[in-house]
């Protein structure tokens, strides 16, 4: 390995700033010696903290400042939550490695720490994912779900100012910042599904730095490449981002992947769910095959 510095691109917020610092650690581990530079980035969705991301254009208003600065070698490497990645990266651009996630859980923060079945009829939920809000909608119909915004931090902070009765989080994202306790509620990822690649961490570069693919091979998980390869197959066949609500949960076990996974449809309405398994070499065409299904159970 020649290359001796590298420079990690960032979003600016706490968690962002976090992950990098994961990555780091695992690349200077992997490699003694090695100097990785963080350089913050600031993206659209940094600088819009207000509106929905689905009348701002998408989970892809948080990488594609990001990806500018990879294409103009401003960075030699962008670190970013899987979830915010689009299904369609520049030709030139690929994801290098992948980090499992300590948890793919969503949970809930609420006012004094009340469980889920505790909260009262109407009680304001805030969350920014039609995901979630359709999930929470089959499991309390009686909640309210309200738009929210912001980093992790404020969220919480609107909850104990008594705003919210309660805001829907990424358990991983509470563990990277030392808030884990603040969970008050942990939902089964395998009846409520997590959003493709919640709380995995991945690293993407440019196609043609063989050097930094090499510290990437090297720092990531292999174990997680897989469930991820499935999952992004998944996106691309079904074209679906987040002004759609889609979950999808990955497993790996004994050389097979198998995903399940739910969307509902924005003409009927109707919520669909199915489940894909295969090889682990084969990942990509478990992600295709749960896109099939999900679409023929919509067409039934």
């Amino acid at each position: 390995m020649r290359k001796k510095r590298v420079i990690l691109g960032t979003r600016g917020s706490s968690l962002a700033r976090a992950q990098a610092a994961i990555v780091a650690r695992r690349m200077e581990s992997a490699f003694p010696g090695l100097c990785v530079e963080e350089r913050i980035v600031v993206t659209s969705g940094d600088r819009d903290r207000t509106s929905s991301l689905a009348s701002i254009g998408g989970k892809g208003i948080f990488i594609r400042e990001l990806e500018s600065a990879l294409l103009d070698r401003t960075v030699d490497m962008a670190v970013h939550s899987f979830k915010d990645v689009t299904s369609h990266l520049a030709p030139s651009l690929v994801l290098g490695a992948f980090l499992a996630p300590e948890s793919v859980r969503d949970v809930m923060v609420t006012r004094e720490n009340r469980p889920f079945e505790k909260l009262a009829p109407g009680s304001l939920i805030g969350t920014g994912s039609m995901r979630r809000e359709a999930l929470l909608a089959r499991m309390r119909p009686d909640l309210r779900i309200a738009h929210i915004r912001g980093n992790v931090e404020t969220r919480i902070a609107k909850v104990d100012r008594g705003e919210y009765d309660g805001v829907m989080l990424s358990e991983a994202g509470l563990i990277r910042l030392g808030l884990s306790e603040r969970a008050s509620v942990r939902f089964d990822p395998a009846l409520f599904y997590p959003a493709p690649g919640q709380g995995v961490i991945t690293m993407e570069i440019r196609r043609d730095d063989v050097e930094l693919a090499d510290i990437c091979a090297a720092a990531g998980d292999e174990a997680q490449r897989p469930i991820s390869e499935a999952e992004l197959a998944l996106l691309e066949s079904i074209g679906f981002d987040c002004r759609t609500p889609l979950g999808v949960h990955g497993t790996l076990d004994a050389g097979v992947v198998t995903l399940g996974g739910f969307f509902v449809d924005a003409q009927s309405g109707s919520f669909t769910e199915a489940t894909a398994s295969g090889a682990a070499a084969e990942a990509a065409d478990v992600g295709r095959r749960l896109a099939e299904l999900l679409h023929d159970g919509v067409r039934c």
